[in-house]
Formats: structure tokens, sequence, C-alpha cells
């Protein structure tokens, strides 16, 4: 009967991990990591989903990037999903241009690739492990694969083109 019982309540327990999810440590969606809107906050992620309250004619959602806070960088970085660091800093203005561009390419690459933006300022160990010596820059982390530095510091000038030509070099696409 001990056996029996020993039986049901270890099968049991594991069929209860199984449906919630809490068996093992295996990487999240990129939701599972991120918070309230916010567009103050130094580490968000750019989301391409509905606009809450907003629809077309039809009823339809009518979809936009949203700035969703990041609640646990470091578990979004090392869940095995695609992302796009965008460093920027927080004491230059001049980077306006860039996050509009950013915001196209989390739409157009919605469900491949997840840009995240980080005030590098707030964030000097990212810094100095990426080497990083300008802003902004690009960081791509891809599962099983060695994180890539774009260098925009390398170049005398260069587009989002150029980022857009890099991301194909590296396999998204």
């Amino acid at each position: 009967m001990k056996k029996r019982y020993l039986s049901l309540l270890i099968a049991s327990a594991l069929a209860f991990a199984v449906l919630c999810g809490c068996s093992g440590n295996k990487p999240g969606t990129v939701k599972d990591y991120l918070g309230n809107y916010s567009y103050a906050e130094p580490a968000v992620c750019m989301v391409y989903e509905p606009v809450e309250g907003e629809t077309d004619e039809a009823g339809n959602p009518c979809y936009g990037v949203q700035y969703r806070e990041i609640t646990d960088l470091d578990g979004l970085l090392s869940s095995g999903n695609t992302l796009l660091i965008y460093l920027y800093s927080s004491m230059s203005n001049s980077g306006a241009e860039v996050t509009a561009a950013m915001e196209d390419v989390a739409q157009g690459y919605a469900g491949r690739l997840n840009v995240v933006m980080l005030d590098a300022m707030e964030y000097p160990d990212l810094i100095g492990k990426y080497e990083i010596e300008s802003v902004p820059e690009f960081v791509l982390i891809k599962a099983g694969q060695p994180d890539q530095v774009f260098g925009s510091g390398t170049y005398s000038y260069w587009t989002v083109g150029d980022v857009l030509l890099w991301l194909q070099s590296n396999g998204v696409g």
C-alpha cells in the first residue's frame, strides 16, 4: 500500500510540475521578463503587440510598438531568446532617430528578434563585458552562438541599413 501511495504521490507531483511549467529551468518567453508600459525606465523591451483600447473600423485590434519595463534583465539575457540590445546614452539627446529606427526593427522582426533598449549609463558591467567604446551600440544574442557586437565605433559613418545588413550576416533574417 505504501508503494502504491508513494507512486501515486510522485506521479501527481510530476503531473503538476509539467502542467504548471515548474519543472527544471527551461527558458521562458520574452514576456515572462517584462512588466508595465514604461518610457522612462533604463531597461525596456520594444514589443510589437496590440495597443490597449485601440481598434480599427472593423473592430480589429491595432498593433504598435510598446515599451515594456524589463523586470529581470539577467533572466531575459540568458533566456535563449534572440535579442538585439540597443545601448544608448540618456546623457545625449541625439539618439531619437536611432530609437525610431529600432522601433521599425522591433515591428519588422516581431516574432524573430526582440529589441532590448538599455541606457548604457545604468549598465557599466555590460559596457565592460562587450568592450563598448561608444553609443549607440548594438549587441546580438542568439542561443547557441557567441554574442556579436556591431562595432559602431569602428565606422566613420553608419546607418540603420548597416545594422540590418549586420543582422542578416549573423543569421537574423
